[in-house]
């Protein structure tokens, strides 16, 4: 059996070309590889609401994935990335191939990156985010009060 680090210094052959980057140990070396990926794959079977998800797109980065868990909240069909039906991978094969298509086609070239970056800031950042928790947080302190 080999050992870990050698695993990760050479990644198994899939058929297709892997560039293993190492671990990244911070948000820039994050950014420049999220930013130069085609797309991200997420084929998690449970997952609440992945920060890789919310990262990619915020960094242009379509993201395929299961229809499962908190991935809808993330990635808007045909949109932003493409969620396959859950569990299934085929579909999730056939995302793979139409987001990179849709990457290698003229007039829509970069769209899908677009409007995920445009989806990450409207849902996600921190503004956005921090105003959902003083709404939640007032409406708790109103009822604390009525009651």
């Amino acid at each position: 059996m080999s050992s870990a680090n050698e695993r990760r210094s050479h990644p198994p052959n899939l058929g297709f070309p892997i560039h293993y980057t190492g671990h990244l140990h911070d948000d820039l070396s994050l950014r420049a590889l999220y930013s130069a990926a085609d797309a991200m794959v997420i084929p998690s079977r449970q997952d609440n609401l992945p920060n890789t998800g919310v990262e990619a797109h915020a960094c242009a980065t379509p993201v395929i994935a299961f229809h499962t868990g908190g991935l809808p909240d993330i990635v808007e069909h045909q949109r932003t990335g493409y969620l396959a039906k859950a569990f299934d991978t085929e579909d999730l094969a056939h995302g793979i191939a139409w987001v990179l298509a849709q990457g290698a086609t003229g007039p829509s070239s970069g769209l899908l990156g677009q409007q995920a970056r445009e989806r990450a800031e409207a849902r996600f950042a921190a503004p956005v985010v921090a105003a959902q928790y003083r709404a939640v947080y007032e409406q708790i302190i109103s009822s604390a009060q009525s009651t």
